[in-house]
């Protein structure tokens, strides 16, 4: 009876001690599901930012046609699979429409395009006057 009594009080002890162990991992995991999660989102944003550059370049005529549907197609296919492990990570989840610069309120220069203040007058990047 005394054996089993300290073989009880010897788990107990031991399940005591453990647990703190098994709490921080299973917390480190999920900071690092999150923070994968935060990285995704960087790059799909970033990847977004690539596409609207390359359609822009070739609007003004700085790519040939055939290299602008290459780096289009690629940058699509990047944008895909990224969604992909996004999907994957956070199952059943919708996908929130991201707003775009324009109907967050964010301003752009009409020269650079580097983004700028609501109050700015003058675009800190190239000087140009920016209009209301």
């Amino acid at each position: 009876m005394i054996e089993l009594i300290a073989l009880s009080l010897a788990i107990l002890t031991a399940i005591y001690i453990g647990y703190p162990f098994y709490k921080s991992r299973q917390t480190s995991m999920n900071f690092n599901v999150n923070h994968s999660i935060e990285d995704l989102e960087a790059q799909k944003i970033e990847i977004y930012k690539a596409i609207k550059d390359i359609e822009f370049d070739y609007e003004m005529g700085k790519l040939s046609r055939e290299d602008f549907e290459q780096l289009r197609s690629q940058y699509k296919a990047e944008a895909v699979n990224i969604l992909k492990q996004l999907d994957q990570i956070r199952p059943g989840q919708r996908r929130r429409a991201t707003k775009t610069p324009a109907q967050a309120g964010q301003r752009f220069c009409a020269q650079c395009g580097s983004p700028v203040h609501a109050q700015d007058r003058f675009c800190s990047n190239c000087g140009a006057a920016l209009h209301s």
